[in-house]
């Protein structure tokens, strides 16, 4: 037997033109592949299963020289998406609106709303232009306007089938009414589910400021050197523990009056009916999402 060894040399060096300060990959690829247009390229493929990543280069895909194609899944179900392509007929204003909402409803640094999953509430917000704006203005700047903070309330509304209302207290109280009975008197035999109700605006304004914070990081993916507040500056939505943890804050003040803290009990209920469209919608967001957004 005759063993053939060969050696390769490696040589390392430093590319200061993708130097960063993004802690991402989910950010940094945008980096590489405007890198990748100095080099050159014409095209280049990004390979995740990541629906993160997609959601960011569907925002940045107008800005990049180049072909983008996603490689996603395994199997027969491995599948190349020309990236470009489809930004290109989504439409800048859509992919905007995209990227807010995607963050809004939940990703790896913000927080769900329980139930609704991503398809539903995006079906609602295509068809209420009104808040489209709003969602493309998320993370413009560092700090969260009023204005983005009533209209992100009045959606979540919309969201809980409640679009006749604008404050989300308001519509906390009228689902727990619907959960204990129009007739009924709550009770602790009250069989009452506080996570199906939306957050109360005490809570639901970090939330908004942890979207803001984290969607303008993804709006800047291309910019290596970003200048950016610490996650727990006042109105960024978290807060820094005395062990210098960093946890989410969760809310500005009482999410419950003291008096209900002891008398409701938290076990399941049967599914509530909205205004409009009835039962919760949680099905998994992927890419043919909005693929099929797009033929329709």
């Amino acid at each position: 037997m005759h063993i053939l060894l060969t050696l390769f040399q490696v040589t390392v060096y430093e590319l200061p033109t993708i130097y960063s300060t993004q802690e991402e990959t989910d950010t940094r690829v945008v980096l590489y592949l405007h890198h990748a247009v100095t080099l050159g390229y014409k095209s280049a493929v990004v390979r995740t299963p990541d629906t993160d990543i997609f959601v960011i280069l569907l925002y940045h895909a107008h800005t990049i020289n180049l072909t983008v194609y996603l490689d996603t899944g395994s199997g027969k179900h491995r599948q190349l998406i020309n990236l470009s392509e489809l930004a290109e007929s989504l439409g800048e204003d859509y992919c905007s609106t995209l990227l807010g909402y995607y963050v809004f409803s939940g990703e790896d640094c913000t927080s769900s709303f329980k139930g609704k999953g991503k398809v539903g509430p995006l079906k609602k917000l295509e068809k209420n232009p009104r808040f489209h704006k709003v969602f493309r203005e998320l993370g413009d700047t560092w700090n969260v306007t009023p204005q983005v903070q009533k209209s992100l309330e009045q959606f979540t509304c919309l969201m809980y089938g409640q679009s006749r209302h604008t404050s989300v207290d308001v519509v906390r109280a009228v689902l727990l009414r619907k959960m204990v009975g129009e007739d009924e008197k709550l009770s602790v035999k009250s069989k009452v589910d506080l996570a199906r109700l939306p957050p109360c605006r005490s809570a639901l304004k970090p939330h908004i400021q942890r979207v803001n914070h984290r969607t303008a990081l993804y709006k800047r993916a291309h910019v290596p050197i970003v200048e950016k507040p610490k996650p727990y500056d006042e109105g960024q939505g978290w807060v820094r523990t005395t062990e210098g943890i960093l946890e989410p804050l969760w809310s500005y003040g009482a999410v419950l009056p003291d008096s209900l803290v002891d008398l409701l009990d938290t076990n399941d209920t049967e599914d509530d009916e909205s205004e409009d469209e009835g039962t919760d919608d949680e099905e998994e967001f992927t890419f043919d999402v909005v693929i099929d957004s797009d033929d329709e």
